[in-house]
Order: structure tokens, then C-alpha cells, then sequence
């Protein structure tokens, strides 16, 4: 997949590749591409390109039959992008990297539009003096972005002059951040003044030299610092070896580590050896890079750079988490999701564009904005108070609330409820990971011998359901699943194995019913938390976390699983999770104070068994499952005091539902479950929505049932997979 910048620009990327070919130009380096575009920036700005070559070691002559008119035409090319020439010269000038090689350097380059973004919420805001650096700046769309905030003219060639500052691993990046820069000016005398300020170093090692440079601090740090954790990958090395192969797939190759492991033990030494605030568990780059620019900065400076969402929510950020919101006086961070392609990965990966003012001053209210499902962000952001936030949430994860209201609701219910790993609650959980899918492959079979026990993936598990799919065929992304109806009995799956291979613990954890649920998420799934009872005599994949509670009660198991698959604890689940449910995360999800000895919790408990029950019933009524589902939510919301109006807020989070259903006349998607469920709350305040009871009627007449996954349609008088 392109990013939407790479896309627009195509055409003029492979002109100037034939064109440097044609002209002799390409000599196995980017040389030849940059020289070209030093051409196009000095008509752009207005300098003659020998003086430049002249002062920065550049080609003695103009190529021969490189005419004036072909520059003006790619000037042109670029202006029907859309794209602001200075910032499609510096995405022009970047180095094309292998998939292999982006991620083990974490190098996935800043969109044009995003760059804008961050610098137009962070430079309007210096208000100190000293440098505007970027730490890893590549082809520095970042400082091109940042210097096009300032007014044309002496201002702007004062800041390039003597402020601007670069650094990255490359020289041939640098050459392209200073062609991009010099586009901004007719002042070569500036560029030059800049040119001393580029930097050839790996800027984590060079914390010395940068204390230098930044002696009374930084005005501005901007970045968007790579994004890849420090650690030796089986699949990257493959890659690297030319072998192609799908995650989860075999490895039909050895792949020898251990240089590679003792290369990066020695680097991870040499750059971690000044930090403090980089927490447990693996290292990632950006967090360095963050605790880096975090010391540069002046006091009153800005740090502003694009992060991945993990420091907002991640254990292993927390450290990183507080120091941010200690340092800082204002801090802003919008939240958004890769809609736009600003970035060649998945659409729904999540990042963050974080704007900060280092000092001592009053610490204001955290200004949030996230970004809605097209990847726009909101004008107004969300006010958080600090202390608010920190008495929610004591590991300072941040909820992603679009507006004041949910920030409202999300606040309240936090304070009603208690957390699932809380001492004084009544759950006392016991995670483990039972079988490893890549540590343990080597002891799977794909035929049931003996004793062997079938092995659950994520692919199993949904709401109240252990064998909501069947395996067909294939193996790792490349294996096909299918749709298991609710009353499909069997269970299909691809891998075996021996008890006698099982840990003792997991050994012993399989004699017995345990909860799972599916780790693997998305906040705009049609449902993001799924969680089920697994039986005895299955054991589970590592997609399949799975708990105990000490009781050992099947009755609490029943509570957990009615709390759990509610549409109000999704939507709170929705406000902290990106595309994982880990221990973590779960460990910090509130649910309301309800106990199984409780009269509302023993009709959650009943409630569940039954709905649980109806998996594997050849005979199950799917629309009383529906309804008693329904119930379910209602009595959750209800004991947690959600009204209905706030009801039909959690509800708007879940556009997805009923996409399989029969709609009302003239409508375009079915509500069945939204009504339903706003009808049954209302029927407990004793205030039933006339208008949900009378469109419950007029769907359920229709054939419509509430809590029937969109993977399975209605056709003629039953229902069928949606994949068959």
C-alpha cells in the first residue's frame, strides 16, 4: 500500500528517475536524483544553482541538455499535487527504503500534511530563544514545515541562518534537507549559515555533543523520531536473506541470531547508558528519541513530535508518561489514526501528534483532540484536568474522548466503578498465556493422536463463543477461517498437542473451565472486547490470554462474562485500547461494583449461562439469545447509573452492529440492538423511549434479531454465513 503523498507524487518521482538515468546522471547513489532537484529548488526560490553547487560541493556544470523548461514543468507537475513545493522537494529527495530495512531503522517518513500539522501547533507557540532542531530529521520535511510558519523575508533567513538545526545517520538525507531548506530563500548566505548546523550522527549516541550545541536549550524540538523496538527479529532476518514468508508461517530456514543479538546488546548499551526514563520490557527508539529531546529543551521551549499511540497508554511508557506531564506547562496531544495514509501501513495503525511547553509554570488542563473515522480532528479540543486524570488514571494512560461529554461519562463511570485487577473487587485474576504460537510451534501437530488436545487461536473466540470459527485451510495470515453458526457444535482447528508438552501450569489449567479472550482488537471493530468461556480439555493459543479466578466458581466466570460483553464496558474498554488487549489493559478495565451474590448479579450470572448455553444447541432460539443479551446490557448500564441518553452515546460508538439485519422501511441499516437495549433501560427507569419500543416491534416483525454478528446474513428463512 502508498501512502496518499508517495501516490500524488508518483508521476514526478519516476520523470526524475529516467531523466538522471538519460542524462548520466545515476551512478548506483541518490546523487544523480539530488542533483536534479537542487535545479528545481534554485528556480523555485529564486538562486542560480552554480553559486550553490559552488558553496556546497555540488556538479561544476548544469547537465547537458537539461533545459529551463523541464524544471518549470516539474514545478508544475508539483504545484497539481496540492502538495506546497518546499515540502514535495524534501519527500522527493528521501532515500527508498526496503520493507525489511524501514522496519528494523523504524524510517516510515513524515507525510506533508502531518508535518504541516505539527508545525502549526507548535511554532506559533516559541516564544524563547535558541535552536529549532530535529534530532532525526532525514530529508527535513519537519524543518521546511517549520520554517514556512515564518513570514517570508528577514525573519525567515534570520531563522535559518542561525537557528535551524539537523541530524540523521545519512549525508545523502541531509543533502536533501538543505536543497528543501534553501527552496524557502533567496539568501544562500542563510543556507550556509544551516549547512553548518547538519549533522552527520546517530544523535542518540551524541548526547555530549548536543549539550554542546543546545548549551541554554532548545526553542523548538520537532520530530518524528523512529518508531521500532531494539530487538532481533527471526521474520526481519528472513526477509533481509530474501526469503519471503508471512507472519505465523513456518520457517523453512535456519536463522542464526546470535550476531545480531550481540551487535544490538552492544548498541542499546551505548545509547541507554544517560537515560532514566525508559521503563521495563523491550527498548523502542522513539522513546529515546523522546527522552532526548525532552533535555534539550529550554526553559518555556517546545518539544512537538508524531509518536506512536503506545506512550499514551503503554505499561512500558508510563515513566516517559509522567515526566511529560510533569516538565510541561501546556501539553496538547491529538490522537489519530492512519485514515488519511499519511503513512504506507495499516490504515488503522494509531499515532499521536504531541505539542508541549516545557517549564515550570502553571500546568494547564490537557488539551486533547481525537481524531474522528475519516482522520480529521475536532476544532474544540477536550479540556482534562491533571488531577482528574491521575486520580481515573494512577498510570497517567490517557482515555481517547472525542468530546466533553464522553470525557463527562468516562469520568463518572471511572469513579463508580473498580478495576478488574483491584485488590478490594471481587475477580483476583490469574492471567497466563498458555501455548506460545512460535516459541511452542515446534511441539504442534495438525492431526489429533492420542491424548492431544485441540489448541484455540484468536480466531475461536467472540463474544460468549469459543468456536465462533472454524479453520478450513492455510497457515499463519495466509490461513482461511470460517463463520461456525451458533449452533455449530464441532470445533475446527488446525493444531494438536500433547499434554505431556504443556507447562505444569498450563497442564493443570486445562483440567478445568477458564475465561479467554481475543487480544487482538481494534477500537473500531464491530465489537472490540470478546471474551468467552473456554471448556476443560482445549488449551489456547497466545492470542488467547486466558484467567482464573480463585474462587474457582463457575458463577463468577458467568458475572465476568455479562460484564465483559456489555456494550458500556466496550465502549470504556474503546477509550484505552489501540489494536491489543493485554493483562495490562485489563487489568486497569472498570466495571461496575456488582457482586455475584447480589440480586443483580445473580440475574447477570443466569443471564450469561443461558446465553452461554445456546452455543452448539441445534435447536437455539437466536432471537431470545438476542433479547437476553439485551437484558444484560440494560441491567449493566443500569446498576453503573447510565441514563439512556448517555446510553445513546455509548451506542453511537458502534456504527457497525446489525449489518446483517433487515432494515425498516426506508431506512438504509438496521438499529435492532441500539433499540433494543435502549428499550430495556428504559423499561428499568421506568421510562421507556416510545420511539425505540415501537421500532423494536416493527424489526423484530421483520425478522430483525439484535446481537447477531455481521458475518452472518439473513437469506429466505434462516440464517447463513455471510462467507459461505
Amino acid at each position: 500500500m502508498k501512502s496518499v503523498e508517495a501516490t500524488l507524487l508518483r508521476g514526478v518521482d519516476t520523470e526524475l528517475t529516467m531523466l538522471a538515468r538519460r542524462l548520466g546522471l545515476e551512478d548506483g547513489t541518490w546523487s544523480g536524483r539530488l542533483t536534479l532537484l537542487e535545479m528545481v529548488a534554485g528556480q523555485h526560490a529564486g538562486w542560480a544553482v552554480t553559486d550553490y553547487w559552488l558553496r556546497f560541493a555540488g556538479p561544476n556544470t548544469v547537465p547537458t541538455g537539461l533545459s529551463s523548461a523541464w524544471i518549470d514543468d516539474v514545478l508544475g507537475r508539483i504545484a497539481q499535487t496540492g502538495i506546497p513545493i518546499p515540502l514535495a522537494l524534501s519527500a522527493l529527495s528521501r532515500e527508498v527504503l526496503t520493507s525489511a530495512d524501514q522496519r528494523s531503522s523504524g524510517a516510515y517518513y513524515t507525510d506533508w500534511r502531518l508535518a504541516q500539522l505539527v508545525a502549526g501547533q507548535s511554532v506559533p507557540k516559541i516564544s524563547t530563544d535558541g535552536i529549532w532542531v530535529d534530532t532525526a530529521c532525514g530529508s527535513g520535511i519537519l524543518l521546511v514545515a517549520a520554517v514556512m510558519e515564518v513570514p517570508d523575508g528577514a525573519l525567515r533567513d534570520e531563522v535559518i541562518r542561525n537557528r535551524l538545526t539537523g541530524a540523521d545517520l545519512s549525508e545523502v538525507a541531509l543533502r536533501g534537507a538543505r536543497l528543501s531548506v534553501a527552496s524557502l530563500t533567496t539568501s544562500l548566505d542563510a543556507v550556509a549559515g544551516f549547512n553548518n548546523r547538519l549533522l552527520v550522527q546517530d544523535s542518540l549516541k551524541s548526547r555530549d555533543a548536543w549539550r554542546v550545541l543546545a548549551g541554554r536549550g532548545a526553542a523548538l524540538v520537532i520530530g518524528n523520531p523512529p518508531w521500532e523496538r531494539l530487538r532481533a527479529s527471526r521474520h526481519e532476518s528472513a526477509q533481509r536473506a530474501g526469503k519471503s514468508r508471512r507472519y505465523g508461517e513456518s520457517f523453512d530456514v535456519d536463522i542464526d541470531l546470535s550476531a545480531s543479538r550481540t551487535e544490538l546488546l552492544n548498541y542499546i548499551r551505548s545509547v541507554t547508558g544517560d537515560t532514566s526514563l525508559q521503563g521495563r520490557g523491550e527498548h523502542d527508539l522513539y522513546k529515546l528519541f523522546l527522552e532526548l529531546g525532552l533535555s534539550l529543551a529550554a526553559d518555556d521551549g517546545i518539544v512537538a513530535m508524531l509518536l506512536p499511540a503506545g506512550l499514551v497508554r503503554s505499561q512500558g511508557t508510563e515513566m516517559l508518561r509522567r515526566e511529560l506531564a510533569e516538565v510541561s506547562s501546556e501539553l496538547s496531544i491529538s490522537v489519530i489514526e492512519n485514515r488519511a495514509r499519511h503513512f504506507a501501513i495499516d490504515t488503522r495503525f494509531k499515532f499521536l501528534a504531541v505539542t508541549a511547553r516545557i517549564g515550570n509554570g502553571e500546568k494547564e488542563a490537557i488539551e486533547l483532540r481525537v481524531a474522528d473515522r475519516t482522520g480529521g480532528l475536532p476544532q474544540q479540543a477536550v479540556q482534562i484536568p491533571r488531577e482528574r486524570l491521575a486520580s481515573l488514571r494512577p498510570d497517567f494512560s490517557l482515555p481517547e474522548v472525542k468530546t466533553d461529554a464522553e470525557w463527562r461519562l468516562y469520568a463518572d463511570l471511572s469513579r463508580r466503578a473498580i478495576t478488574v485487577g483491584d485488590l478490594a473487587g471481587p475477580w483476583h485474576p490469574q492471567y497466563r498465556r498458555e501455548v506460545d504460537m512460535t516459541l511452542d510451534r515446534h511441539l504442534f501437530s495438525s492431526s489429533q493422536t492420542g491424548d492431544a488436545v485441540p489448541l484455540l487461536e484468536g480466531r475461536h473466540v467472540s463474544q460468549y463463543r469459543w468456536r465462533s470459527k472454524r479453520y478450513v485451510s492455510g497457515e499463519g495470515r495466509a490461513a482461511i477461517w470460517e463463520p461456525q453458526e451458533l449452533s455449530g457444535d464441532k470445533l475446527e482447528t488446525q493444531w494438536f498437542i500433547s499434554p505431556s508438552d504443556l507447562s505444569a501450569g498450563t497442564g493443570g489449567r486445562i483440567s478445568r473451565s477458564r475465561i479467554g479472550f481475543c487480544d487482538i482488537t481494534g477500537q473500531t471493530n464491530e465489537r472490540s472486547l470478546l471474551v468467552a468461556r473456554v471448556p476443560a480439555g482445549v488449551v489456547c493459543g497466545n492470542k488467547v490470554p486466558t484467567l482464573n479466578f480463585p474462587q474457582g466458581d463457575p458463577a463468577i466466570e458467568g458475572l465476568f462474562l455479562a460484564l465483559t460483553n456489555s456494550l458500556v464496558v466496550d465502549w470504556m474498554l474503546r477509550r484505552v485500547v489501540t489494536t491489543t488487549v493485554n493483562f495490562f489493559i485489563l487489568d486497569a478495565l472498570p466495571l461496575p461494583k456488582i457482586t455475584p451474590a447480589s440480586d443483580i448479579g445473580l440475574s447477570l450470572i443466569e443471564l450469561a449461562q443461558a446465553v452461554t448455553a445456546a452455543e452448539g444447541n441445534s435447536e437455539v432460539d437466536r432471537g431470545l439469545v438476542g433479547r437476553l443479551r439485551s437484558r444484560i446490557d440494560a441491567l449493566t448500564a443500569f446498576t453503573w447509573g447510565v441514563t439512556v441518553d448517555q446510553m445513546r452515546l455509548v451506542l453511537d460508538d458502534f456504527p457497525l452492529l446489525d449489518r446483517g439485519q433487515p432494515t425498516l422501511y426506508g431506512e438504509s441499516a438496521s438499529t435492532i440492538t441500539r433499540d433494543c437495549v435502549l428499550s430495556d433501560l428504559g423499561k428499568l427507569y421506568d421510562d421507556v423511549p416510545q420511539i425505540e419500543a415501537d421500532r423494536v416491534d416493527r424489526a423484530l416483525e421483520m425478522g430483525a434479531i439484535p446481537f447477531v454478528p455481521a458475518e452472518y446474513v439473513w437469506e429466505g428463512q434462516e440464517w447463513r454465513s455471510a462467507h459461505r
